[in-house]
């Protein structure tokens, strides 16, 4: 996604694994939680995707990747030549560790 009205247009891309898990915690939170928080949270989360493509090394080195936290929620991401790839995201309350080894 691209940000417009900003001098560093930082773009960011979510892998098909971000994509659909980034669907399901929209879904979870409809159904739990009503469309104003729903909206609320995956508008959030896009907005520090957005960040994060502007100022990649904000968020924490792991391995190969870097990580941030937001809400309820770790994402993983690369930081590539035209911004951030989000790879995987997970909730706070999964072993993100095991998955990485």
């Amino acid at each position: 996604m691209l940000r417009k009205g900003s001098e560093k247009m930082g773009i960011y891309k979510l892998s098909k694994d971000a994509s659909q898990k980034l669907e399901e915690i929209y879904e979870y939170s409809l159904s739990n939680f009503g469309i104003d928080k729903a909206d609320e949270y995956y508008y959030s989360l896009h907005e520090t995707f957005s960040l994060l493509s502007d100022q990649p090394h904000l968020g924490r080195k792991f391995h190969e990747f870097y990580r941030h936290e937001h809400g309820f929620h770790v994402f993983f991401y690369q930081v590539t030549n035209y911004g951030i790839l989000i790879l995987h995201i997970f909730h706070q309350k999964q072993n993100i560790s095991d998955m990485f080894q």
